[in-house]
């Protein structure tokens, strides 16, 4: 019984119809169970059937039930179906058996009638006791190893249906997928369709191993060969079965040659032989040769008449069109059994047919059109598995395929078909990569826009059902060989970077540092190339200026500082960790490498040289909208909730734009406030920011919340400068920034100084605190909202209410000592910029005492030596010098809103 291929209510007849004869009186069953196992189950609901159809006195005259060869599947099973089995548990009439021998105590040896395979398992055995089976409870058995199977067989009984039985596990010759000897008293056995190795300790291993080796091999050389057979001719076959026929043996270079001709298996001698078959087919078929043919005798034919078969290839091609899929599926078919020469002529006269298959795309019938893909799928497998040939099929069939657009599709479709079924890294997926390049060479701009639009359709479709990171998606596969694809088109501009700029930086931008190390070089690699296409492409004319930002770039991004942020710091070479000639090495592995952090500082950087270039490159481009289009792209993401691209796009949006509408900030902080914000009011930004913080950083996945955080709170700190100077966005932003400092994340905080020192800065230039002290403007903005502030003070032990200035220097106090130098650094900045602005309004002195200067002068004591020198101090000698020294720290922030938005500084 096999489940699945025979039908189990006609087995139940079966049965009951051979039973019938001996309800009446006493009789015995015997169920071999040899090898019983999952293929030959009964499901649930058919095994309840058994117990309802059988006639109540057919269970009563029922002697004896003979269980032969219970094995350990079978003992999982009867506990599985425990409540459907309990009428047999602990049953005396229920006797297991575990050989031929006992089985005679009660049957005759002729009337057991156990099937001849089931015998044949006692003979010429070898049997080594004493073994021990390693497993989650180690179990002592016996191996016993015969002619054509291993067998298994527990040495202490277990528990099946209510009684104590020996288990006996067999394991035939063609099941055994490997056999390892680990040491002189272990081995491990795997077995077809389990998921673990079996291991066994014996004092006889060695003996063991070789037993079951030889039975393997012999099984091995039991085996008839495996001749592939072609499939049979159908009638309509005939005509272009013949003329490949006909044009393979009028290219053979020697006369006397017999070329196997496949399905019909006749010899044809004679070139001449060939070509009479031509012209009988011409004439038989009624195919158009345009009298170019005659049948005739002793006609010599030279050895070099490649010309003359592809003009007549072409000839019918263009006449005959009807029979391109039968001829085409022919010449493949033969293209295996060929010498080296007829294979190059093969592929000379193949091709004139390919611009053929775009009409059985077209047509209505699907069988037709299913058949264009079996042939596009066998030429990939040709492609993968003729290593001599892959330089001709490469230029002849993939080279011209590329040239017939409305198949590019359909050939796409094949080749990420191949890949996927392959994997990343596997050979499949790395030939297609390859072959995909010799489908550009016919059309650059075609191609490219292809590749590219699939892989910007599988990121945009990662949104419907999002992850934590890319790599966890299902879609990550195709995202991960189409990136592949793109670094194979990169070169020699065959991803027509003209046209394509923005959607490659957005790739790049959403892909760098992600996968293993092999994709993450490929990035790299994709960059690097890009640029060179910018520097060599014949369709862009750049000034010798721009020209000179493009080469330097090319040296920039191969410094170690790239290698770095690009997740690749450990290579010596990205180039050659990118194309590594051993397919599946470990770096492709999904398995085999550790999840880098990728910092979105990181991707501040990268972004922000990428911009440098492609505004370089638009200086020479009248009219151009690269970055707009760029802008656009980065917009859709960062707006859509995706926890493993939102963060990238947000921090990618705000390093690109050039102007941004209070509606767009609205958005941004709306991410997180995760509820309606009325429009105009500025403290409810403040308040509903927070809560989304708090609520956000109490999720489930808190590193995730926290890169949401940290990439909103960039992408507002790049946008603010550009925000129109009356926005009153600007002062809601210091308490945003605050929100951000009082959470007391180590990974946000830094975020959060720069968010702050940028709305100083942003503030100072509009002249904010010309009139008015940073207390003053600050917490006018905070007062409509103070009762829930006070809540947030009290948590946090700092009362803005009470002493704004000291309030704030405690938070800032924190940054101290913070881990990274450059939020030390920016810390100090901020404290000296508030000393300043806190006198601003009285025109007086920076260090002059008052009550609001002396929170941020007693803050910079220690780390300021100017400080020190302006304030007369009591204890001089108490103070903990620092190393921070002011003079050397860049001012990492941005001019107010200017009409050109070129103005503003990237650091």
């Amino acid at each position: 019984f096999k489940t699945g291929q025979i039908n189990g209510d006609l087995l139940i007849y079966h049965v009951l119809l051979t039973l019938k004869p001996y309800y009446a009186k006493p009789y015995e069953i015997v169920v071999d169970l040899t090898h019983a196992g999952p293929s030959n189950r009964f499901k649930t609901d058919f095994l309840s059937k058994w117990f309802v159809v059988f006639p109540g006195f057919a269970y009563e005259n029922v002697s004896a039930v003979f269980i032969y060869n219970c094995n350990s599947w079978v003992r999982e099973y009867t506990k599985y179906h425990e409540r459907l089995l309990t009428g047999l548990k602990g049953s005396k009439r229920l006797i297991f058996i575990d050989s031929p021998g006992k089985l005679a105590e009660h049957i005759e040896h002729d009337q057991q009638k156990l099937p001849a395979a089931t015998l044949a398992l006692e003979e010429d055995l070898k049997v080594f006791h004493n073994a021990l089976k390693l497993a989650h409870k180690d179990t002592k058995v016996s191996i016993k190893v015969g002619s054509t199977a291993v067998q298994v067989t527990s040495a202490e009984r277990t528990r099946v249906l209510g009684q104590t039985v020996f288990l006996n596990d067999i394991y035939y010759a063609s099941e055994i997928e490997e056999i390892c000897l680990v040491d002189e008293n272990q081995f491990t056995l795997t077995i077809a369709n389990q998921g673990t190795p079996l291991t066994f300790m014996h004092q006889e291993c060695e003996a063991i191993v070789r037993s079951i080796i030889h039975i393997r091999t012999r099984w091995e050389l039991s085996q008839p060969d495996s001749i592939p057979q072609h499939t049979k001719i159908r009638p309509k076959d005939v005509p272009g079965t013949l003329l490949n026929i006909a044009l393979l043996n009028l290219g053979s270079s020697d006369p006397s040659l017999r070329q196997d001709c496949y399905k019909l298996h006749c010899l044809l001698c004679y070139r001449s032989a060939a070509y009479n078959l031509l012209c009988a087919l011409t004439c038989t078929f009624n195919l158009k040769i345009e009298g170019q043919l005659l049948e005739t005798s002793g006609l010599c034919i030279p050895a070099n008449n490649t010309l003359f078969i592809v003009s007549i290839s072409k000839t019918l091609a263009a006449n005959e069109p009807h029979l391109t899929l039968e001829f085409l599926e022919e010449c493949i078919s033969g293209f295996s059994k060929s010498s080296i020469e007829l294979k190059h002529l093969c592929l000379e006269y193949m091709t004139p047919w390919l611009s053929n298959l775009v009409r059985f795309c077209k047509h209505n019938d699907d069988a037709k059109r299913q058949r264009v893909t079996a042939i596009l799928d066998k030429l990939i497998t040709m492609t993968i598995n003729e290593k001599q040939m892959y330089p001709s099929i490469q230029a002849k069939i993939w080279g011209s395929l590329g040239q017939i657009t409305d198949l590019l599709d359909v050939v796409l479709d094949s080749f990420i078909k191949t890949s996927a079924t392959g994997g990343l890294g596997s050979i499949k997926a790395e030939v297609m990569a390859d072959t995909a390049v010799a489908l550009a060479s016919g059309n650059v701009k075609l191609v490219s826009s292809k590749v590219i639009g699939r892989m910007c359709k599988i990121i945009d479709k990662t949104c419907l059902s999002p992850t934590p990171t890319l790599e966890q998606h299902l879609m990550w596969d195709d995202i991960a060989i189409l990136a592949r694809y793109m670094l194979m088109l990169s070169f020699n501009n065959s991803l027509d970077v003209a046209a394509h700029l923005p959607y490659l930086f957005h790739v790049v931008t959403l892909l760098v540092a992600t996968g293993p190390l092999s994709l993450r070089a490929s990035t790299h690699g994709l960059v690097i190339n890009i640029i060179h296409s910018l520097c060599t492409c014949s369709q862009l004319h750049f000034s010798e200026e721009t020209k000179q930002v493009l080469r330097l770039s090319l040296t920039e991004f191969s410094l170690p500082k790239f290698y770095l942020l690009f997740g690749i710091s450990k290579v010596k070479s990205a180039a050659v960790i990118a194309f590594r000639s051993s397919y599946r090495d470990r770096s492709f592995s999904p398995g085999s490498y550790e999840r880098e952090t990728f910092a979105l500082t990181s991707l501040e950087t990268v972004t922000e040289a990428l911009l440098e270039i492609m505004e370089a490159c638009m200086r020479d481009i009248p009219t151009c909208k690269w970055l707009d289009q760029w802008t656009e792209l980065a917009q859709k993401f960062a707006f859509q909730y995706n926890p493993s691209l939102q963060p990238r796009a947000l921090v990618v949006f705000g390093c690109i734009s050039k102007r941004v509408s209070h509606g767009q900030i609205k958005q941004i902080i709306r991410i997180l406030s995760k509820q309606n914000l009325i429009v105009g009011s500025v403290f409810f930004f403040f308040f509903s920011y927070k809560k989304g913080l708090e609520s956000c950083l109490k999720g489930p996945d808190n590193y995730n919340s926290q890169v949401l955080i940290e990439a909103t709170v960039i992408a507002l700190t790049k946008l603010q400068p550009l925000l129109n100077k009356d926005s009153p966005m600007h002062k809601a932003l210091f308490w945003v920034a605050m929100a951000v400092l009082q959470l007391d994340e180590v990974n946000l905080y830094s975020a959060g100084t720069a968010l702050l020192e940028q709305n100083l800065h942003t503030l100072d230039s509009l002249r904010v605190f010309n009139d008015k002290s940073p207390e003053e403007v600050f917490m006018e903005i905070r007062r409509p909202l103070e009762w829930h502030c006070k809540q947030m003070d009290h948590f946090v032990g700092l009362n803005f209410n009470s002493n704004f200035n000291f309030a704030l220097v405690g938070h800032l106090l924190k940054g101290y000592r913070h881990p990274s130098p450059t939020t030390v650094a920016r810390t100090v900045r901020i404290l000296h910029t508030l000393l300043a602005l806190v006198n601003k309004h009285r025109n007086c002195d920076k260090f002059e005492v008052n009550t609001q200067s002396v929170a941020y002068l007693a803050a910079l004591l220690t780390v300021s030596e100017e400080v020190r020198s302006r304030c007369s101090l009591k204890h001089r000698k108490s103070l903990l010098l620092t190393d921070v020294a002011m003079e050397n720290v860049p001012m990492d922030t941005y001019p107010i809103h200017h009409s050109d938005t070129s103005y503003r500084l990237v650091v």
